[in-house]
């Protein structure tokens, strides 16, 4: 997905999202508290800064009125969901470099050092070689930045 694509909640992001928001939207007027909104967001299990509650929360409550209308929050949790989803994109560019890639997204790692870091370096019990068997897709032994994003996204 690019930047460029609107990142939208999938129906159990937003009925999680709207679960939240309910709980304390004890009146049903279909606002809360700017200071009940870290507590939401923990509990929908967002993490995150005092900055980023601080920036947060003025960019919702643009009325200045103390209160988040549903409609700004979901786009308060939108934004934490593009950000993260950056923010992983960037670690897993960063992870691919330190392996051997290119910071371009081009080259490759070699699959035996990377199950040599996994099994030796970081003593995990994951069936490392199985993952990169399911991933490697044309089987030369070497792992390409999609392949290495895959095998990420399918140990989580």
């Amino acid at each position: 997905m690019s930047q460029d694509q609107e990142m939208e909640l999938t129906e159990e992001e937003e009925a999680k999202c709207w679960e939240a928001f309910s709980a304390f939207d004890k009146d049903s007027s279909g606002e809360i508290d700017a200071n009940e909104l870290r507590i939401v967001l923990e509990m929908m299990g967002q993490k995150t800064t005092e900055e980023e509650i601080f920036r947060m929360i003025s960019e919702a409550d643009s009325e200045n009125t103390g209160l988040i209308k549903y409609d700004q929050f979901k786009k308060v949790i939108t934004e934490q969901k593009k950000t993260q989803s950056l923010t992983n994109e960037e670690d897993t560019l960063d992870a691919f470099v330190s392996l051997g890639g290119e910071p371009d997204g081009n080259g490759t790692i070699d699959a035996q050092k990377l199950i040599q870091i996994i099994k030796y370096d970081f003593e995990m019990t994951i069936d490392i070689e199985k993952l990169i068997e399911d991933i490697d897709d044309d089987g030369n032994g070497t792992i390409e930045y999609d392949e290495f994003r895959n095998l990420l996204s399918s140990s989580d």
